[in-house]
């Protein structure tokens, strides 16, 4: 039977079944008739930072440690609070006694025993008390401690986003350079036959190309050394980058206010004062200990015996204890000292951290600023680069430049091209850092930020969140997010 197309199709029984056989074009061509539709809708793959910030929050394993440790936290609070609740015990024991009686024979006894115990501290000098809250902020503590360790890995990811970016670009770059050397090379020994240059032409375009073949190896090192910190980073190789937008709205106007948000917003100086307050709770408890105790306690018991000598008993008891402590050769004392030079060195460390983190706002504020007006320099010096070798060659043909003058302005557009991609890097590197000294850089305190670069990106999103407004505290979630998303985890 023929198809439409013109293709051979037959058939054969072989059993219950029919079996069909399409010819081997047939198939490629039905193949291809499925396949060619769809090339069209699945786009191509490409990573943005955003994408890649959130597989980095999601999957890390030093983000995931710092976690556990946030759990262990947890844990020593839970059982912080179990002081408060009384203790229950329950007692069971079984007993087996053979006595040879005077008078001949033996008597077994066999006595089987019950029990409940119940026991409660009702005052301890405020102890437990103390120690639940110095747990509480331990935790604050170590919660803080995770948004550090996010900050710190999410800084290092966008780093290395930057630098498969540049990377990428500079060997792009530099293949069109050494391109245009071989061919400008062909081009001047055909000037040579003709008598228009020399060889000292030759030699100069000989030396520009083998220094661009250098140069290309050693971008192709650099690119591959970004690759695998990326990789160890992410979790799995960069795609097509995409240069990503600024979130210029989480800049502040001066270096003042810069200081202060970092004051206000830095985890890791949250976690300090964190612990400051744990350990003020640390010397009030180790106080306590001074202050006498009040324990209740109760019991039943219950006893079951085989011998008629025993007989089957209950007992109960209650009692009320006070305990004063008088003496203990100076360890409660010693408990104390040490506690209030702990405290000590927590509020020395914290005082020291601030300042530290308010030198550091300033640094990477004026970075920043230094860093985008030098992207906005490379660029124009790269517009000018473009327009001297234009108008050299222009002189060149009327004979008021020579070649060598060419190959001159070529090099000089070449470093500016240079300097411009890696201006930009530097300029998502600075911003990125300077969010992150002021603690910033964080998933977990989601929010949409005013982008630059991008008007019909801000106008999408403010649609996005008019029509659904994303949760202020989302849940920590793996997988992938949409490629268009633009980095929202500012707070």
């Amino acid at each position: 039977m023929k198809l439409s197309n013109g293709n051979q199709v037959s058939w054969q029984r072989v059993g219950p079944a029919k079996v069909w056989r399409i010819s081997t074009i047939g198939r490629l061509l039905a193949c291809a008739a499925i396949v060619l539709p769809l090339v069209g809708v699945l786009p191509a793959r490409a990573d943005n930072l955003s994408q890649m910030l959130y597989d980095v929050y999601d999957n890390n394993p030093d983000i995931r440690a710092e976690e556990a440790a946030l759990d262990a936290s947890r844990a020593d609070t839970l059982k912080a609070a179990s002081a408060y609740a009384p203790t229950i015990n329950a007692t069971t024991g079984h007993s087996f006694v053979e006595e040879r009686l005077k008078v001949g024979g033996r008597e077994r006894t066999r006595t089987t025993q019950y029990g409940l115990n119940l026991s409660h501290r009702l005052f301890n000098g405020f102890q437990t008390r103390n120690n639940l809250v110095r747990s509480k902020y331990a935790e604050r503590s170590s919660e803080y401690q995770v948004r550090n360790k996010e900050r710190q890995i999410l800084l290092e990811a966008v780093k290395a986003y930057m630098d498969v970016y540049a990377a990428r670009k500079m060997i792009n770059l530099r293949r069109r350079y050494l391109a245009n050397l071989e061919d400008q090379r062909r081009a001047t020994n055909a000037r040579i036959r003709a008598g228009e240059l020399t060889r000292t032409d030759l030699s100069k375009v000989e030396a520009l190309v083998y220094r661009a073949r250098a140069s290309l190896e050693g971008a192709s090192a650099d690119l591959g050394a970004a690759v695998a910190r990326y990789e160890a980073l992410v979790g799995y190789k960069p795609a097509e980058l995409v240069f990503p937008q600024m979130p210029v709205s989480y800049v502040p106007q001066s270096v003042e206010e810069a200081e202060q948000k970092a004051v206000r917003m830095h985890p890791d100086l949250r976690a300090s004062r964190a612990n400051v307050k744990a350990s003020e709770y640390a010397v009030k408890a180790a106080q306590g200990a001074f202050l006498p105790t009040l324990d209740v306690n109760g019991e039943v018991n219950k006893n079951f015996a085989s011998s008629q000598a025993e007989t089957n008993k209950a007992e109960g008891s209650f009692s009320l204890r006070l305990s004063l402590p008088i003496f203990d050769g100076g360890a409660r004392m010693a408990d104390v000292q040490k506690a209030r030079a702990e405290r000590n060195q927590q509020q020395y460390a914290s005082n020291s951290m601030t300042a530290r983190i308010r030198a550091d706002a300033k640094e990477q504020y004026l970075r920043n600023r230094a860093a985008q007006v030098a992207m906005k320099q490379a660029a124009a010096e790269v517009k000018a680069a473009r327009a001297l070798l234009h108008g050299i060659k222009i002189e060149e043909k009327a004979g008021q430049r020579s070649f060598l003058d060419i190959l001159d302005a070529e090099v000089s557009l070449l470093d500016a091209e240079e300097l411009e991609i890696y201006s930009k890097a530097d300029s998502i590197i600075a911003i990125y850092s300077f969010l992150a000294a002021t603690g910033q850089l964080t998933v977990s305190g989601a929010r949409k930020a005013q982008l630059q670069y991008a008007p019909e990106a801000v106008a999408a999103m403010a649609h996005a969140e008019q029509v659904n407004r994303p949760d202020p505290h989302p849940v920590k979630k793996a997988g992938p997010r949409t490629a268009d998303d633009p980095w929202n985890g500012l707070r």
